[in-house]
């Protein structure tokens, strides 16, 4: 430990909080990525209680985590007054300490590791780090003028990838906009004939989990799930087996090139799409994910792809999907009759170039952004553990 620095409990720095004088009450909630914020700038359904009596204060300030994943890190630094559901626990820094500091410090993996270790719980869905636990763990704390000046640096890293981020948002919006209005063009231009995607291409779901093909006539082989298939590519860096019967393997057995479309589920997963590169073989797909297998003369599958997944091939699905509140789903029978412009293949190629330049950029993009978040995370490491000693203006 460095000269200068004290080892200390977090309940020697951070008090609890149980206040329920409810003098503010926005209602606040804590993110993995933003920390502390309104729950109407989360993006998610407000599900809190209509009574809120309950509910904790929270000051400007306080040091806010949630009881149930902060064995994941999930924490935040309260940027003004408000409420939190009891879900949460509430801290006040006290003594010699800046919030900002402990914000950084309580994102630590190493520090992460042992909320885990002290998290109660059967299974990791009711694991919880309660305060009486929490406050025991031990901390290496600077002093005060360094801690400031660790947070300094740190917060203006950051700042360098919030920046970034935004700048791959706007990109993003910019790109959607442009192939949309690209797809729109082309499927308008003069000439241009429908058709209905049975036509060109055969479309097929694929194996049935929770089947017994175990046996001697069965092999056990990769196979894509929804979560694979993401809008406009396929991750394979989570891929599952199944097992199946060797007759069954090239009823569903994927090709390179073909187009992937998964039914549906939540309203960001109908229609979601990308094509196949093969680079897993045998590889088959779940009952879920269409394989959608385009006839080469007539279609390029990147631009197939490309196409249903723009807004006017998404209306589409959503036009005839089964729909409940929050969930919808189509059959293999709506994906066979989707419309389909018959666009020639010199045109096609022009798309589709232009569609994979702006992909080009948003990798790169994403590329400038992980080296941010490594030097983050680097610079983090050094800082509070002390490898950098910090120079404190006299």
């Amino acid at each position: 430990m460095r000269d200068g620095w004290e080892r200390v409990a977090l309940g020697d720095v951070l008090r609890l909080r149980s206040e329920r004088r409810h003098s503010v009450t926005t209602l606040l909630s804590v993110t993995a990525d933003r920390g502390v914020i309104r729950q109407s700038e989360s993006g998610r359904r407000d599900s809190s209680s209509a009574d809120k009596s309950l509910y904790w204060d929270v000051h400007s300030g306080d040091v806010v985590y949630n009881t149930m994943r902060m064995w994941q890190g999930v924490s935040g630094i309260a940027g003004e007054e408000g409420i939190v559901s009891p879900a949460y626990t509430v801290c006040e820094p006290v003594g010699e300490v800046s919030d900002r500091f402990l914000g950084w410090l309580l994102q630590d993996p190493k520090l992460v590791v042992k909320f885990l270790n002290r998290s109660q719980g059967l299974v990791s869905d009711t694991w919880n780090l309660k305060y009486s636990e929490f406050k025991k763990i031990e901390i290496d704390l600077p002093p005060l003028s360094t801690q400031r000046l660790m947070a300094e640096v740190l917060d203006e890293v950051d700042a360098q990838v919030q920046r970034a981020l935004a700048r791959r948002g706007k990109m993003a919006v910019v790109a959607a906009a442009a192939t949309a209005e690209l797809m729109r063009s082309t499927s308008e231009a003069t000439g241009v004939e429908w058709t209905v995607l049975e036509k060109v291409a055969d479309i097929s779901a694929g194996v049935t989990l929770g089947n017994d093909e175990s046996g001697d006539g069965a092999v056990s082989l990769p196979y894509l799930r929804v979560a694979n298939v993401q809008e406009g590519h396929i991750d394979t860096a989570d891929i599952k087996s199944v097992t199946v019967r060797i007759s069954d393997v090239e009823r569903f057995r994927l090709a390179k090139g073909d187009v992937l479309l998964t039914e549906g589920g939540d309203l960001d997963k109908l229609g979601r799409g990308g094509v196949w590169d093969g680079r897993i073989d045998p590889c088959l797909h779940q009952n879920h994910v269409f394989k959608v297998r385009c006839q080469t003369a007539v279609y390029r599958p990147d631009f197939l792809a490309s196409y249903l997944a723009s807004p006017r091939g998404k209306s589409y699905f959503l036009s005839v999907a089964k729909q409940t509140t929050n969930l919808a789903s189509i059959n293999s029978s709506q994906v066979k009759k989707a419309p389909v412009p018959i666009v020639p293949l010199v045109e096609q190629e022009r798309v589709v170039s232009s569609v994979a330049e702006w992909k080009s950029q948003l990798a790169n993009a994403d590329k400038d952004i992980d080296k941010l978040r490594l030097l983050r995370s680097a610079l983090m490491d050094d800082l509070l553990t002390g490898k950098i000693c910090v120079p404190v203006p006299a």
